[in-house]
């Protein structure tokens, strides 16, 4: 017989019911308990035994998580990269310090400050043959040499404020790309990143993640505005393409002309036309402020086809009048007439761009740049200079040898004209011609002098041996007979909307413009010199000369101001970047502060309608925050007049600039002793100004009782860096 394991039924079954032989039994309340713990740990096991499953098919799908997660990135890689293009290494351009010397000489004799020049790009990259897009290569040159030039780019909302009336910044250009382009992120914002340059695309925004690699990304577009390089702009939805816009199946802009209805047999109505292309605007802005971008406030025309070439009703509104109301200006590469960044062209609200090509060398664009910035109407000898004259005879020649009596004349003409400096003098007012004209036979030829060239009002002043003439479109405003002589001396003045001429310095015949719009007025000269019939001796000019007239007497107004009376630093002073434009500034009875996160300049008059009067006082105040070589700060005087002072500081420099605000040339430096902060006094009187800097008077400029008021201004290089600021403004009378 088997003896039982103690705690065991004597069959080895575990039974426990009956107590061991010599031992006590349980309590019936210690058997219960005991059956209760057991129940609830065999509970507790089938509930972990169901548990296992939720907890098994979780592993489960977080196994599969972390095996799929390589063919997700993988996945998400390739999709990025399919619109993300790999950038290309950056372009290395080797430059001799004579190159860069060349550069740098080649603008010495242009202004300081000018209206901006607007340059066009289509795309960059090393394989493509078309004529319009450059290597990169080429493109690096070009910004190199523009940096050696001393020329920085501005963004478009600086382009913007130049337009609406501010002043022109330092040397500058507004560089734009047509089309939206991959090649501006593979090669270009690199470039634009080794120079410190600023671009502007204009995007097609319809075609952007289409056509891949030829056109951009979104998420190219959004690395590249991130880097705070670049800007995005108009250049329509879907309607840069060619379309029939007769019966005959003529090809014209899609945007600029009324399309043929083929199904129809008619062209689209106005109505039609102007829903189709406001649609089209529309959705463009819409698409572009949808992926992030801010709202665009430049438009350019596909092709640079725009009212001129358009078969819209005429008379009627334009595309031009269309586009008005929703971007600050258009852009084209071809204009019926000049009109780069001027005054002129602001009014307009179109701008002509210099188109940078292929073959477009950096050297020859610095001297395309010199020949589109405006420069101030002065030049003692213009007939010594051919380069700067443009035939507008229609007869394809060159040179002056007609105008001086050396020729070739015209085969088979009776006329050659030509203009000054026909690019570079469309915002000239307030200047005068002075010229000798000799050879006048008796009433079979004649010469002239044609001023305000381009403008609104052309006014061409004929003369002949014995008749002095004023007329405008080939009608005669005025006639005057004069000395009966074959030598006449000339002299034209260029004032406000007055046009005065004096032969001999006795005949006078005036000329008064109903044109409201003074930006509508302004423009250069040129010449003209005709024969009645073949075989009559041709006159000749044997002197020439251009130069500054003074303006017209400024009063400040009705209600002109004291300098006494003048409170800088009030918190409700008015302070004008234009006319009827609030300066951007933030003022206390301190501090003047600049404002704005997206410019590089500001500028800002005091009550200049007010103050155009003004002669001797003393403005001073103490520029600081100078925080970068690139920072500076400048105190304006005589503002208003041809000849307004700019005193500028940097951390360790002093430059004076004479000039309006749209025009200025350096006229001397000095260096400083690095400081964040710098003492300005300038103190104005009828024949001097004398500029004082920390207390030490550094330069004494003679004046010829030029008038005007204050201004304060301020540059930074970049938009990252803080605005300089001026405290302590203040202006007293010269005597005080």
């Amino acid at each position: 017989m088997t003896t039982p394991t103690p705690g065991t039924a004597p069959d080895g079954s575990g039974a426990v019911g009956a107590p061991l032989p010599g031992t006590a039994g349980p309590s019936a309340a210690a058997i219960g308990a005991a059956e209760i713990r057991a129940e609830r740990r065999a509970a507790t096991a089938r509930g972990a035994r169901r548990g296992h499953w939720p907890a098994r098919l979780g592993l489960l799908a977080l196994a599969l998580a972390i095996l799929a997660m390589p063919f997700y990135a993988a996945a998400y890689y390739y999709e990025y990269q399919k619109y993300m293009t790999p950038q290309a290494p950056g372009t290395v351009v080797q430059l001799g310090a004579n190159q860069t010397a060349a550069w740098s000489g080649s603008v010495k004799a242009l202004p300081a400050t000018t209206a901006p020049i607007v340059l066009t790009y289509h795309d960059i990259s090393p394989t493509n043959d078309s004529e319009y897009v450059v290597s990169p290569s080429t493109f690096a040159g070009q910004m190199a040499a523009l940096q050696a030039a001393g020329y920085r780019s501005l963004t478009s909302q600086e382009f913007a404020d130049y337009l609406r009336g501010g002043p022109a910044p330092p040397r500058s250009v507004y560089i734009t790309f047509d089309d939206g382009t991959n090649g501006l992120w593979v090669y270009g914002d690199k470039i634009l990143a080794k120079y410190h340059m600023h671009g502007a695309s204009f995007l097609i925004s319809e075609r952007v993640d289409h056509d891949r690699p030829y056109y951009l990304t979104w998420n190219e577009i959004s690395r590249m505005q991130a880097s705070g390089r670049w800007d995005f702009q108009d250049h329509t939805f879907d309607l840069h393409y060619r379309a029939a816009i007769d019966a005959k199946g003529d090809q014209g802009s899609a945007l600029a002309n009324r399309l043929w209805l083929p199904t129809q047999n008619r062209l689209e109505t106005y109505a039609e036309y102007q829903a189709r292309v406001e649609a089209d605007i529309n959705k463009s802005i819409s698409t572009m402020e949808g992926h992030g971008l801010p709202r665009p406030l430049f438009f350019a025309y596909p092709y640079s086809e725009s009212d001129t070439r358009a078969n819209l009703p005429k008379p009627g509104p334009t595309i031009q009048t269309l586009l008005s109301k929703y971007f600050v200006a258009t852009l084209t590469d071809v204009s019926s007439r000049p009109l780069t960044a001027s005054r002129r062209a602001a009014t307009m609200q179109n701008v002509q761009r210099l188109e940078v090509v292929k073959n477009t060398t950096p050297s020859l664009l610095l001297a395309e740049l010199a020949q589109w910035t405006q420069v101030a109407p002065v030049d003692p000898d213009p007939l010594s200079e051919a380069s700067q004259w443009t035939r507008t005879d229609g007869s394809k020649q060159s040179g002056l040898g007609p105008f001086t009596g050396k020729g070739p004349y015209p085969t088979g003409g009776h006329y050659a004209a030509a203009d000054f400096r026909q690019m570079s003098s469309l915002d000239w007012n307030d200047y005068q011609v002075d010229a000798t004209v000799t050879g006048l036979t008796d009433g079979t030829n004649q010469a002239s002098i044609g001023v305000r060239d381009d403008s609104a009002e052309e006014i061409v002043v004929g003369v002949s041996r014995g008749t002095l003439s004023l007329s405008q479109d080939n009608v005669k405003l005025a006639q005057k007979k004069i000395a009966d002589v074959s030598t006449h001396t000339v002299q034209v003045t260029v004032q406000g909307p007055v046009t005065t001429a004096r032969v001999d310095g006795t005949a006078v015949l005036s000329w008064t413009s109903k044109v409201t719009q003074p930006s509508q007025l302004t423009g250069g000269f040129g010449i003209r010199v005709g024969i009645n019939h073949p075989g009559v001796a041709w006159p000749s000019f044997t002197a020439l000369g251009v130069s500054q007239a003074a303006p017209a007497v400024r009063t400040g107004g009705a209600d002109a101001l004291s300098v006494g009376q003048a409170v800088l630093l009030d918190p409700n002073a008015s302070w004008e970047a234009a006319p009827g434009v609030a300066a951007p500034f933030r003022i206390t009875n301190q501090e003047l502060e600049p404002q704005g996160n997206s410019s590089l300049s500001a500028y800002g008059a005091y009550q200049p309608e007010r103050t155009g009067a003004w002669t001797d006082y003393t403005v001073s105040g103490t520029v600081g925050r100078l925080t970068n070589t690139a920072v500076s700060g400048a105190v304006w005087v005589r503002v208003g007049s041809p000849l307004a002072i700019s005193v500028q500081v940097y951390r360790g420099q002093l430059e004076v600039f004479s000039g309006d605000a749209d025009s200025q040339q350096l006229v001397g430096t000095r260096a400083l002793t690095a400081s964040a902060t710098h003492l300005v006094s300038i103190t104005v009187t009828p024949t001097a100004t004398l500029v004082s800097v920390d207390g030490t008077v550094r330069m004494t400029l003679l004046a010829k009782d030029e008038t005007g008021g204050v201004a304060f201004s301020a540059y930074r290089d970049l938009t990252r860096r803080t605005w300089p600021t001026v405290t302590g403004l203040k202006v007293t009378g010269a005597s005080s």
